[in-house]
């Protein structure tokens, strides 16, 4: 359900419309500009007795477009459970009395440039391990302040993690596109999600020699933000896609902040993406994800907000493509989620990723 510049009481009348019985959650997603009061929202539904989670994005999706200031409701049904939380022991402590459930897919909403976001993915995998579908996206605002992004019944967060757990039947996908320009550079000093050194040497220091000498682009403190999206660092990953990493930040050091973990001593390659060899990855991505075979009830999208800003009026012919291979396949069906800072994916099928530049698409299906 999508819902435009709502106010905390249309929230909560749509919620209670969607939401049957107590067995179902709802995911609320919001736009960074949503006038929204979230300790309102959440006492509000916490006395309703209504089961949620929900998080701020840069924007929402709803098919073709896009909002800052609109609300994304996701009906979760079947047995469920959300847990927020900030470390391992935290999360151990509160899914002990559910650790004899079986689960089948994880919607994870994590803190988007928390250097924390990759050890909680770490934790979830090792209590829930393989068989488990992971989708999600980082939360956070372009502009920066200190209000809370994560919300649940437990409060308003600016940090950490929250991950809502069910039984429903999903199948997932993502690809992004991107592939090596130069590399590999070895990523000598790393702490979490912060490059120190490439080679040896300051890791900006070399970022700006390369971006000089190899692509004639002038880059410093002031201007990083706006080059440096174009031009990520991917890790190589054997079979599969390159994981993305984006340096959105540089410290006054020099560190390259990036949204998620790098290994230190990790061989790394400077990345790249034609527009021109975009054209077929909506029916690619939605190929890969769905089960044509059952009846798709819901669809939700992780996509990248640096994906969005990199890609410029492309963006939007990609956005307006994959909604037409949905509805291709199923018509009664909308798209819709977020442009998010980060994207979580699992296929159930191995260790779940922190993406960048990524597109993240799952779909749900009637019993």
């Amino acid at each position: 359900m999508y819902l435009e510049n709502p106010s905390v009481n249309i929230i909560v009348d749509s919620v209670e419309k969607l939401t049957l019985s107590n067995r179902y959650s709802v995911l609320i997603l919001l736009g960074e500009k949503t006038r929204i009061d979230l300790t309102k929202l959440v006492n509000i539904l916490n006395s309703k007795n209504i089961k949620f989670a929900g998080g701020i994005f840069p924007k929402v999706i709803n098919n073709n477009n896009v909002s800052s200031s609109g609300a994304i409701i996701k009906l979760i049904s079947d047995e469920n459970v959300s847990i927020y939380f900030d470390t391992t022991e935290t999360f151990n402590t509160q899914f002990t009395e559910f650790t004899e459930s079986t689960f089948t897919t994880a919607y994870v909403l994590t803190s988007g440039l928390s250097s924390k976001s990759s050890d909680h993915l770490r934790t979830l995998y090792t209590n829930l391990g393989n068989d488990v579908k992971f989708l999600g996206g980082g939360t956070g605002r372009t502009i920066e302040n200190n209000e809370g992004i994560l919300f649940c019944k437990d409060g308003v967060f600016s940090h950490g993690t929250i991950v809502t757990l069910t039984k429903k039947r999903t199948t997932t996908g993502s690809l992004h596109g991107w592939s090596k320009i130069f590399g590999p550079f070895i990523a000598t000093k790393t702490n979490q999600n912060f490059i120190e050194e490439l080679n040896w040497e300051n890791a900006f220091v070399v970022y700006q020699r390369f971006l000089k000498e190899h692509l004639d682009i002038l880059i410093d403190h002031e201007n990083f933000e706006l080059n440096s999206i174009h031009y990520p660092f991917g890790i190589y990953k054997e079979n599969k896609e390159y994981i993305v990493r984006d340096p959105m930040k540089v410290s006054r050091e020099g560190f390259l902040q990036c949204v998620g973990n790098i290994p230190e001593n990790s061989l790394i390659d400077l990345m790249s993406v034609d527009k021109n060899d975009l054209h077929a990855l909506p029916e690619r991505i939605v190929s890969q994800s769905i089960d044509k075979k059952s009846t798709v009830n819901d669809v939700l999208i992780f996509d990248c907000i640096s994906r969005a800003i990199h890609l410029s009026d492309a963006f939007y012919t990609e956005l307006i493509n994959l909604t037409e291979q949905i509805k291709r396949n199923q018509n009664n069906v909308n798209l819709e989620g977020v442009l998010s800072i980060g994207e979580i994916y699992s296929s159930g099928e191995g260790y779940p990723e922190l993406l960048n530049k990524s597109i993240v698409l799952g779909f749900s299906y009637t019993e």
